[in-house]
């Protein structure tokens, strides 16, 4: 990923993005495939790593709700296979 213009990212016209969680406290590893927001609703693919691994869930969450979900996970300084405001920048739209 390279930056072709000051604030572009080349690579932020994907479709999805994904993103690894370390798991912490008890939560398992996880993989969040997410669309681009519509609406504030982002479609999400969730996969569980380890003793919690099974299907993944399939849902819709509101940006808002995914941020502050990333958040709280920088903050407890649990690793992100993705830049905290690259996933901003992708729940805002």
């Amino acid at each position: 990923m390279t930056r072709d213009e000051p604030g572009r990212i080349r690579g932020d016209e994907a479709e999805s993005l994904s993103v690894q969680v370390a798991g912490g406290k008890g939560e398992p590893e996880k993989l969040y495939v997410l669309t681009r927001p519509r609406a504030g609703t982002v479609e999400v693919r969730e996969f569980r790593f380890g003793e919690h691994q099974g299907e993944p869930r399939v849902y819709a969450a509101s940006s808002a709700s995914l941020l502050d979900d990333f958040k709280r996970a920088h903050a407890q300084r649990r690793r992100l296979s993705e830049d905290m405001h690259r996933i901003e920048r992708w729940l805002r739209g």
